[in-house]
């Protein structure tokens, strides 16, 4: 009796890294744009950066994880494999084609393409090496599929804000990395990944010190890759290898190349598809910096009550301040009021130090919009090079139909301004105002809203601009007040 072949074929061997070289180049042509935008982000200091870094941590993590896999058998069903590939395919290139534009605005702080990207090399790698090759590695893929700018923003923003708590986050998604990568047993696991946490803070905490202004993209690399390189050479260096028996790729190359017939055309699909322009008019060079967090009352108006809140701290930088103004006209307008009653408005000013960070969390997270349908956008001219937004917002659980125009602009070379005017449809004097409140969270219900009943659920059709020629007569007076 002839035993059988244990060692696989040389066209296979050939076959498996070609696979992994043909999905990471298709990953990075479809996806190139995606990485374009966070190079981009990372050097105007968003903190998108962070998503570079990852990967490198979750190879290590599949790398650890191969290391440990013997005595496999090549089990597997080709047509599920198929199905259930092609079916993680069309997923990602339903959220890159038909999700990822709908936020345009969001774009930064969301970053839906990051997710499409992940569920893209998913699906590639299931069609290429079979759905239990691929299921091995299922916490190298929670790892991933849980990253993305928006959970990293709302950790940071949870734990305080400050400029360590972005540095920790990434350093604790290291360690994860770490943990599984090195991770023989659970106990060796959870060293590994506490000993980053350890040497990553400690890092951190050398680099804040010596180095306070360093950008956000240095604080999000060098202590978790420092880390990393010191944890896991140590734990490498001491753990002995495993005798495991030769492994052998139940997919065959030439059921390989038929799959690349759809991964690579997919690849070129959307690599086309183009990406969300920076939403809203660009931030206009504004008048001289003042120390005064609100803005000069301009003629005609008087100001009944101040709010200065502190929740900006914690997703703006702990120098921003935002501060609210209720301002009330002297005299009633006809075209205001039908009753000539002197209308109030809020004009809500948050400053902080990088204006980049308003791409980040555009106005409409300043507000939850959770259950709110909103009208139209239109971009007004108030002078002095300065446009704004405006648009209508019902919100059908207060009962409340309310009208909001924003603008920007920065104030000296070390500040910029994003001012918020706010008027209700309830003219009466103790009118109730929405209030500002951080609502990041809300955007993912209003995510599952789309997905599940369409755009045109959080869309007011029937929208009446009647409060755009108030808000537009004002913000020019603003403006021309503040020069």
């Amino acid at each position: 009796m002839t035993a059988a072949p244990t060692l696989r074929a040389p066209e296979d061997a050939f076959g498996v890294p070609a696979r992994w070289v043909v999905l990471i180049g298709a990953t990075a042509l479809a996806f190139h744009r995606t990485v374009l935008r966070i190079v981009d982000e990372a050097q105007a200091g968003v903190g998108s950066g962070f998503v570079l870094v990852i990967p490198v941590f979750a190879a290590f993590a599949a790398w650890g994880l191969t290391r440990r896999r013997h005595g496999e058998l090549p089990i597997h069903d080709r047509q599920t494999d198929r199905i259930v590939g092609g079916i993680v395919l069309v997923v990602a290139l339903a959220v890159r084609a038909l999700l990822t534009p709908r936020y345009s605005e969001q774009y930064v702080i969301m970053h839906l393409d990051v997710l499409a990207m992940w569920l893209f090399l998913l699906g590639g790698c299931i069609v290429l090496f079979g759905l239990r090759g691929t299921g091995r590695f299922w916490p190298v893929w929670l790892m991933l599929l849980f990253t993305s700018p928006l959970a990293l923003h709302l950790v940071v923003a949870g734990v305080g804000g400050s400029r360590f708590a972005v540095g920790a986050t990434v350093t604790v998604l290291a360690a994860v990395g770490i943990g599984i990568g090195t991770g023989r047993t659970r106990r060796r696991g959870i060293a590994a990944a506490a000993a980053t946490v350890a040497v990553g803070w400690g890092v951190l905490a050398v680099q804040l010190a010596c180095w306070p202004a360093d950008r956000v993209i240095l604080i999000q690399t060098v202590p978790p890759i420092t880390a990393a390189v010191i944890v896991g050479a140590v734990f490498l260096a001491i753990t002995r290898d495993v005798p495991r028996r030769p492994r052998h790729s139940p997919i065959t190359p030439r059921e390989a190349t038929g799959a690349l017939a759809l991964v690579i055309p997919l690849a070129v699909v959307v690599a086309v598809l183009p990406l969300p322009e920076p939403g809203g008019p660009a931030t206009a060079s504004g008048p001289a910096a003042t120390t005064d967090p609100g803005l000069v009352v301009p003629a005609g108006w008087h100001e009944t009550g101040v709010v200065d809140y502190d929740w900006q701290r914690r997703f703006y930088g702990r120098s921003a301040t935002l501060h609210r103004q209720m301002l009330r006209a002297t005299e009633p307008d006809p075209e205001w009021d039908e009753l000539s009653r002197p209308r109030s408005v809020a004009v809500q000013t948050l400053t902080v130090g990088n204006p980049a960070l308003f791409e980040v969390y555009p106005v409409e997270t300043s507000f939850d919009l959770s259950r709110a349908r909103v009208g139209a956008e239109q971009v007004v001219d108030l002078g002095h090079g300065v446009e704004a937004r405006y648009f209508t917002v019902a919100d059908d659980e207060m009962l409340l139909t309310w009208s909001l125009l924003s603008f920007s602009w920065t104030r000296g070379a070390d500040a910029a301004q994003r001012v918020t005017l706010l008027t209700v449809d309830n003219h009466e004097h103790d009118a109730v105002f929405p209030e500002a409140s951080p609502n990041m969270a809300s955007n993912l219900g209003r995510l599952l809203t789309v997905f599940l009943r369409g755009g045109a659920a959080l869309a007011d059709t029937e929208s009446e601009d009647k409060d755009v020629n108030l808000l537009t007569t004002l913000g020019r007076e603003i403006v021309a007040a503040q020069w």
